[in-house]
Protein backbone atom coordinates (compact mmCIF):
# COMPACT_ATOMS: atom_id res chain seq x y z
CA UNK A 1 0.00 0.00 0.00
CA UNK A 2 2.83 2.46 0.88
CA UNK A 3 4.81 1.92 -2.18
CA UNK A 4 1.37 2.31 -4.18
CA UNK A 5 0.93 5.74 -2.64
CA UNK A 6 4.56 6.52 -3.14
CA UNK A 7 4.31 6.24 -6.91
CA UNK A 8 0.72 7.90 -7.11
CA UNK A 9 2.65 10.90 -5.22
CA UNK A 10 5.43 10.80 -7.63
CA UNK A 11 3.02 10.56 -10.93
CA UNK A 12 0.64 13.41 -9.44
CA UNK A 13 4.30 15.63 -9.41
CA UNK A 14 5.15 15.03 -13.10
CA UNK A 15 1.69 15.35 -14.44
CA UNK A 16 1.59 18.96 -12.44
CA UNK A 17 5.08 19.52 -14.02
CA UNK A 18 3.99 18.45 -17.40
CA UNK A 19 0.95 20.80 -17.35
CA UNK A 20 3.26 23.80 -16.18
CA UNK A 21 5.31 22.89 -19.27
CA UNK A 22 2.42 23.04 -21.35
CA UNK A 23 1.53 26.72 -20.09
CA UNK A 24 -0.45 25.73 -17.21
CA UNK A 25 -0.21 29.20 -14.72
CA UNK A 26 -2.62 27.15 -12.16
CA UNK A 27 -0.42 24.12 -11.81
CA UNK A 28 3.30 26.56 -12.29
CA UNK A 29 1.65 28.41 -8.72
CA UNK A 30 1.41 25.30 -7.36
CA UNK A 31 5.10 23.60 -7.72
CA UNK A 32 5.58 27.52 -6.37
CA UNK A 33 4.10 26.78 -3.41
CA UNK A 34 4.73 22.98 -2.55
CA UNK A 35 8.91 24.02 -3.57
CA UNK A 36 8.44 27.22 -1.40
CA UNK A 37 10.87 26.36 1.65
CA UNK A 38 13.17 25.41 -1.31
CA UNK A 39 12.82 28.54 -3.02
CA UNK A 40 13.08 31.13 0.59
CA UNK A 41 16.17 28.65 1.45
CA UNK A 42 18.18 29.67 -1.66
CA UNK A 43 17.03 33.32 -1.34
CA UNK A 44 18.51 33.47 2.25
CA UNK A 45 21.51 32.00 1.02
CA UNK A 46 22.23 34.23 -1.68
CA UNK A 47 21.21 37.45 0.57
CA UNK A 48 23.89 36.04 2.90
CA UNK A 49 26.48 35.34 -0.11
CA UNK A 50 25.85 39.07 -1.06
CA UNK A 51 26.24 40.86 2.25
CA UNK A 52 29.62 38.54 3.04
CA UNK A 53 30.99 40.27 -0.01
CA UNK A 54 29.73 43.87 0.80
CA UNK A 55 27.23 43.69 -2.18
CA UNK A 56 24.53 46.56 -2.74
CA UNK A 57 21.65 43.96 -4.10
CA UNK A 58 17.78 44.36 -3.10
CA UNK A 59 16.24 41.62 -1.59
CA UNK A 60 13.53 42.11 -4.04
CA UNK A 61 16.09 41.45 -7.08
CA UNK A 62 17.09 38.29 -4.92
CA UNK A 63 13.55 36.81 -4.72
CA UNK A 64 12.46 37.84 -8.25
CA UNK A 65 16.20 36.01 -9.46
CA UNK A 66 15.43 32.77 -7.17
CA UNK A 67 11.98 32.27 -9.03
CA UNK A 68 12.83 33.46 -12.50
CA UNK A 69 15.81 30.14 -12.08
CA UNK A 70 12.79 28.00 -10.96
CA UNK A 71 10.85 28.85 -13.79
CA UNK A 72 13.14 28.16 -16.60
CA UNK A 73 14.79 24.98 -14.93
CA UNK A 74 10.90 23.99 -14.55
CA UNK A 75 10.90 24.58 -18.41
CA UNK A 76 14.15 22.87 -19.23
CA UNK A 77 13.35 19.61 -16.73
CA UNK A 78 12.78 16.15 -18.70
CA UNK A 79 11.14 13.59 -16.83
CA UNK A 80 11.97 10.82 -19.41
CA UNK A 81 15.68 11.76 -18.55
CA UNK A 82 15.40 9.30 -15.04
CA UNK A 83 15.93 12.64 -12.91
CA UNK A 84 14.20 13.42 -9.34
CA UNK A 85 12.85 16.46 -9.77
CA UNK A 86 13.28 18.15 -6.23
CA UNK A 87 16.96 17.06 -6.47
CA UNK A 88 17.28 18.15 -9.83
CA UNK A 89 15.59 21.48 -8.44
CA UNK A 90 18.09 21.86 -5.77
CA UNK A 91 21.30 21.43 -7.91
CA UNK A 92 20.43 23.85 -10.58
CA UNK A 93 19.64 26.09 -8.23
CA UNK A 94 22.82 26.02 -6.66
CA UNK A 95 24.35 25.99 -9.71
CA UNK A 96 22.49 29.27 -11.18
CA UNK A 97 22.67 31.19 -7.55
CA UNK A 98 26.61 30.46 -7.16
CA UNK A 99 26.97 32.01 -10.93
CA UNK A 100 24.40 34.61 -10.46
CA UNK A 101 26.94 36.10 -7.19
CA UNK A 102 29.84 35.58 -8.66
CA UNK A 103 28.62 37.85 -11.79
CA UNK A 104 27.55 40.59 -8.90
CA UNK A 105 30.81 40.22 -7.79
CA UNK A 106 32.76 41.34 -10.76
CA UNK A 107 29.61 43.90 -11.25
CA UNK A 108 30.36 45.88 -7.86
CA UNK A 109 33.73 44.78 -7.44
CA UNK A 110 37.17 47.35 -7.35
CA UNK A 111 39.60 45.90 -10.76
CA UNK A 112 43.04 45.28 -10.15
CA UNK A 113 45.99 44.65 -12.28
CA UNK A 114 46.61 41.20 -11.99
CA UNK A 115 49.44 40.64 -9.79
CA UNK A 116 50.86 37.29 -7.91
CA UNK A 117 53.15 36.43 -4.99
CA UNK A 118 55.89 37.67 -6.71
CA UNK A 119 55.08 41.09 -7.34
CA UNK A 120 55.94 41.97 -3.87
CA UNK A 121 59.18 42.77 -6.42
CA UNK A 122 59.36 45.86 -8.24
CA UNK A 123 61.70 44.15 -10.77
CA UNK A 124 59.54 41.08 -11.45
CA UNK A 125 55.88 42.76 -12.07
CA UNK A 126 55.19 42.47 -15.55
CA UNK A 127 51.48 43.06 -16.21
CA UNK A 128 50.24 39.05 -17.64
CA UNK A 129 50.19 38.99 -21.41
CA UNK A 130 52.64 41.92 -22.11
CA UNK A 131 54.39 40.86 -25.37
CA UNK A 132 56.15 43.55 -26.16
CA UNK A 133 57.51 46.26 -24.94
CA UNK A 134 54.90 48.48 -26.50
CA UNK A 135 52.36 45.83 -24.52
CA UNK A 136 54.48 47.05 -21.63
CA UNK A 137 54.49 50.19 -21.74
CA UNK A 138 50.72 50.53 -22.62
CA UNK A 139 49.83 48.40 -20.09
CA UNK A 140 51.63 49.95 -17.44
CA UNK A 141 49.85 53.34 -18.46
CA UNK A 142 46.42 51.83 -18.37
CA UNK A 143 45.84 49.18 -15.92
CA UNK A 144 44.76 50.23 -12.45
CA UNK A 145 48.05 49.88 -9.90
CA UNK A 146 47.22 47.89 -7.10
CA UNK A 147 50.16 48.63 -5.83
CA UNK A 148 49.59 52.75 -5.17
CA UNK A 149 45.80 51.73 -4.44
CA UNK A 150 46.87 49.84 -1.18
CA UNK A 151 48.92 52.87 0.09
CA UNK A 152 45.43 53.87 1.71
CA UNK A 153 45.41 51.23 3.80
CA UNK A 154 46.54 50.60 7.18
CA UNK A 155 49.16 48.31 6.95
CA UNK A 156 46.84 45.54 8.71
CA UNK A 157 44.10 46.16 5.97
CA UNK A 158 46.77 46.02 3.41
CA UNK A 159 48.39 42.76 4.26
CA UNK A 160 45.20 40.87 4.70
CA UNK A 161 43.95 42.14 1.52
CA UNK A 162 47.09 41.04 -0.01
CA UNK A 163 46.90 37.64 1.55
CA UNK A 164 43.09 37.05 0.87
CA UNK A 165 42.20 38.63 -2.28
CA UNK A 166 45.73 38.19 -4.09
CA UNK A 167 47.60 35.07 -3.12
CA UNK A 168 43.88 33.40 -2.24
CA UNK A 169 44.16 32.07 1.52
CA UNK A 170 41.35 31.59 3.22
CA UNK A 171 40.41 33.72 6.45
CA UNK A 172 41.48 30.53 8.79
CA UNK A 173 44.76 30.48 6.75
CA UNK A 174 45.76 34.22 7.66
CA UNK A 175 44.32 34.26 11.28
CA UNK A 176 46.60 31.63 12.18
CA UNK A 177 49.31 33.08 10.23
CA UNK A 178 49.55 36.20 11.91
CA UNK A 179 48.19 34.23 15.07
CA UNK A 180 44.87 36.76 15.17
CA UNK A 181 41.29 35.98 15.47
CA UNK A 182 39.50 35.04 12.54
CA UNK A 183 37.27 37.67 13.41
CA UNK A 184 39.86 40.20 13.50
CA UNK A 185 41.08 39.20 10.07
CA UNK A 186 37.28 39.49 8.54
CA UNK A 187 36.93 42.79 10.11
CA UNK A 188 40.08 44.07 8.03
CA UNK A 189 39.28 42.71 4.56
CA UNK A 190 35.79 44.36 4.96
CA UNK A 191 37.46 47.58 6.14
CA UNK A 192 39.56 47.72 3.12
CA UNK A 193 37.94 46.12 0.18
CA UNK A 194 35.50 49.23 1.93
CA UNK A 195 38.03 51.60 1.67
CA UNK A 196 39.41 50.47 -2.00
CA UNK A 197 36.24 50.63 -3.66
CA UNK A 198 35.77 54.28 -2.35
CA UNK A 199 38.94 55.13 -3.80
CA UNK A 200 38.29 53.19 -7.48
CA UNK A 201 35.29 55.21 -7.31
CA UNK A 202 36.50 58.34 -6.94
CA UNK A 203 39.53 57.86 -9.62
CA UNK A 204 38.85 55.58 -11.88
CA UNK A 205 35.60 54.74 -14.05
CA UNK A 206 35.18 51.74 -16.03
CA UNK A 207 32.71 50.51 -18.23
CA UNK A 208 31.93 47.89 -21.13
CA UNK A 209 32.15 48.34 -24.44
CA UNK A 210 30.01 46.64 -27.43
CA UNK A 211 32.11 43.40 -27.18
CA UNK A 212 31.85 43.04 -23.38
CA UNK A 213 35.39 44.27 -23.05
CA UNK A 214 36.98 46.89 -20.71
CA UNK A 215 37.66 50.61 -20.98
CA UNK A 216 38.40 53.72 -19.74
CA UNK A 217 36.95 56.09 -21.37
CA UNK A 218 39.03 59.47 -21.91
CA UNK A 219 42.04 58.13 -21.16
CA UNK A 220 45.47 59.87 -21.56
CA UNK A 221 49.15 58.22 -21.28
CA UNK A 222 51.64 60.46 -19.29
CA UNK A 223 52.52 62.45 -22.14
CA UNK A 224 48.91 63.88 -22.84
CA UNK A 225 48.11 61.37 -26.05
CA UNK A 226 44.73 59.67 -26.53
CA UNK A 227 44.96 56.42 -25.25
CA UNK A 228 41.79 54.65 -26.56
CA UNK A 229 43.15 50.75 -26.29
CA UNK A 230 41.28 48.62 -24.26
CA UNK A 231 41.85 47.03 -21.30
CA UNK A 232 41.80 43.29 -22.10
CA UNK A 233 39.47 41.25 -19.77
CA UNK A 234 42.01 38.73 -19.18
CA UNK A 235 44.45 41.02 -17.90
CA UNK A 236 41.96 42.63 -15.56
CA UNK A 237 42.17 40.63 -11.80
CA UNK A 238 38.90 40.82 -10.26
CA UNK A 239 39.13 41.71 -6.11
CA UNK A 240 36.87 39.91 -4.51
CA UNK A 241 36.11 38.20 -1.18
CA UNK A 242 37.82 34.81 -1.11
CA UNK A 243 34.70 32.12 -0.33
CA UNK A 244 34.88 30.30 2.77
CA UNK A 245 34.04 26.60 3.00
CA UNK A 246 31.14 25.30 4.72
CA UNK A 247 33.54 23.64 7.41
CA UNK A 248 34.95 27.24 7.55
CA UNK A 249 31.92 29.15 7.87
CA UNK A 250 30.83 27.31 11.37
CA UNK A 251 33.42 24.94 12.80
CA UNK A 252 31.36 25.96 16.28
CA UNK A 253 28.25 23.73 15.14
CA UNK A 254 30.35 20.23 15.24
CA UNK A 255 31.41 21.15 18.76
CA UNK A 256 29.19 22.49 21.85
CA UNK A 257 29.25 26.16 21.28
CA UNK A 258 27.09 28.19 22.46
CA UNK A 259 23.95 29.86 20.78
CA UNK A 260 19.93 29.44 21.02
CA UNK A 261 18.44 26.32 21.62
CA UNK A 262 15.38 25.33 20.03
CA UNK A 263 13.72 22.55 21.28
CA UNK A 264 10.76 20.53 18.57
CA UNK A 265 9.07 18.26 21.32
CA UNK A 266 5.63 16.57 22.07
CA UNK A 267 3.56 13.47 22.40
CA UNK A 268 1.78 12.75 18.80
CA UNK A 269 -0.56 10.53 17.78
CA UNK A 270 0.11 8.98 13.94
CA UNK A 271 -1.82 6.76 11.52
CA UNK A 272 -0.05 3.93 9.57
CA UNK A 273 1.31 5.34 6.88
CA UNK A 274 4.54 2.67 5.53
CA UNK A 275 7.73 3.11 6.29
CA UNK A 276 8.57 4.01 2.91
CA UNK A 277 5.98 6.83 3.03
CA UNK A 278 7.06 9.53 5.52
CA UNK A 279 4.45 12.34 6.71
CA UNK A 280 4.42 15.51 8.85
CA UNK A 281 3.74 13.92 12.52
CA UNK A 282 1.96 17.27 13.47
CA UNK A 283 2.43 20.82 12.78
CA UNK A 284 4.03 22.02 15.63
CA UNK A 285 7.13 19.96 14.79
CA UNK A 286 8.34 22.50 11.99
CA UNK A 287 10.91 25.53 12.32
CA UNK A 288 11.75 28.24 9.82
CA UNK A 289 15.59 29.17 10.58
CA UNK A 290 15.34 32.87 10.60
CA UNK A 291 17.06 35.12 9.18
CA UNK A 292 21.20 36.01 9.81
CA UNK A 293 21.16 32.63 11.55
CA UNK A 294 22.08 29.06 11.19
CA UNK A 295 20.92 25.74 13.01
CA UNK A 296 22.20 22.36 13.67
CA UNK A 297 20.21 19.51 14.84
CA UNK A 298 22.10 18.26 17.85
CA UNK A 299 20.54 15.06 18.87
CA UNK A 300 16.36 12.87 18.37
CA UNK A 301 14.93 11.92 21.70
CA UNK A 302 12.11 8.98 21.15
CA UNK A 303 9.76 6.97 22.11
CA UNK A 304 6.95 4.94 20.37
CA UNK A 305 3.98 3.29 21.63
CA UNK A 306 3.11 1.07 18.35
CA UNK A 307 3.72 -2.63 17.96
CA UNK A 308 6.24 -2.08 14.91
CA UNK A 309 9.02 -0.23 13.89
CA UNK A 310 8.55 3.11 12.81
CA UNK A 311 11.06 5.93 11.26
CA UNK A 312 11.20 9.12 12.75
CA UNK A 313 13.54 11.80 10.11
CA UNK A 314 13.90 15.72 9.96
CA UNK A 315 13.23 17.18 6.84
CA UNK A 316 14.99 20.54 5.12
CA UNK A 317 13.21 22.40 2.46
CA UNK A 318 11.73 19.15 1.60
CA UNK A 319 14.29 16.97 1.46
CA UNK A 320 15.42 14.15 4.00
CA UNK A 321 18.14 14.89 5.97
CA UNK A 322 18.01 12.08 9.38
CA UNK A 323 16.36 9.05 9.60
CA UNK A 324 16.01 7.44 13.09
CA UNK A 325 14.71 3.99 13.30
CA UNK A 326 13.00 2.96 16.25
CA UNK A 327 12.18 -0.81 17.44
CA UNK A 328 8.08 -1.54 18.29
CA UNK A 329 7.26 -0.38 21.99
CA UNK A 330 10.50 1.03 23.08
CA UNK A 331 13.00 4.69 23.27
CA UNK A 332 16.20 5.48 21.59
CA UNK A 333 18.38 8.83 22.15
CA UNK A 334 20.69 9.42 19.07
CA UNK A 335 23.25 12.28 19.67
CA UNK A 336 25.00 13.41 16.12
CA UNK A 337 28.61 13.91 15.71
CA UNK A 338 28.07 15.48 12.73
CA UNK A 339 26.04 18.13 12.40
CA UNK A 340 25.06 19.97 9.05
CA UNK A 341 24.65 23.99 9.14
CA UNK A 342 20.97 24.62 7.93
CA UNK A 343 20.87 27.94 6.75
CA UNK A 344 18.34 30.99 6.94
CA UNK A 345 15.00 30.57 5.53
CA UNK A 346 15.33 26.88 5.34
CA UNK A 347 12.39 24.96 7.03
CA UNK A 348 12.96 21.87 9.20
CA UNK A 349 10.29 19.19 9.46
CA UNK A 350 9.52 16.39 11.49
CA UNK A 351 8.44 13.41 9.78
CA UNK A 352 7.51 9.97 10.65
CA UNK A 353 6.66 6.51 8.76
CA UNK A 354 5.21 3.50 10.05
CA UNK A 355 3.50 0.59 9.22
CA UNK A 356 0.88 0.36 12.23
CA UNK A 357 -1.09 3.67 14.02
CA UNK A 358 0.23 4.66 17.28
CA UNK A 359 1.60 7.65 19.84
CA UNK A 360 5.27 9.07 19.51
CA UNK A 361 7.06 11.29 22.24
CA UNK A 362 9.76 13.02 20.58
CA UNK A 363 12.42 15.74 21.57
CA UNK A 364 14.57 17.12 18.96
CA UNK A 365 17.31 19.21 19.66
CA UNK A 366 18.87 22.03 17.41
CA UNK A 367 21.00 24.95 18.25
CA UNK A 368 20.59 28.27 16.81
CA UNK A 369 23.53 30.76 16.27
CA UNK A 370 24.61 33.99 14.29
CA UNK A 371 25.48 33.27 10.66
Amino acid sequence: MSIIQEETAEEQLLECIAQAQAGDNEATEVLLQQFRPLLRSRMHQVWTALQENLLTVEWAEVEAQVQFWFLMRLQKFQADAGVYFPYYMERMLDLDSRAWVRQQRIADTVPFSQMGEADHSDDAWTPYGAESTADLTSDLEQLVSLRQALTILTEPQRQTVWDCCVLGHTENEVATQYGVARSTVRNRLAGGLSRLRTYFQETTTFSLNSTGILERPGATTRTGRDSSSLIASERVFWLRRTAMANDEKRPDLVGIGAGRTVLLQGVFDFEATGLKTPQLLAKQLCYTVPPGCVVGIRFFRVGVICDEMVCVSSVVNGLPHRLVPVAANSTIHVPLAIVDPITAGSQIEIHIAASAPGTAIVDIGCLQMPA
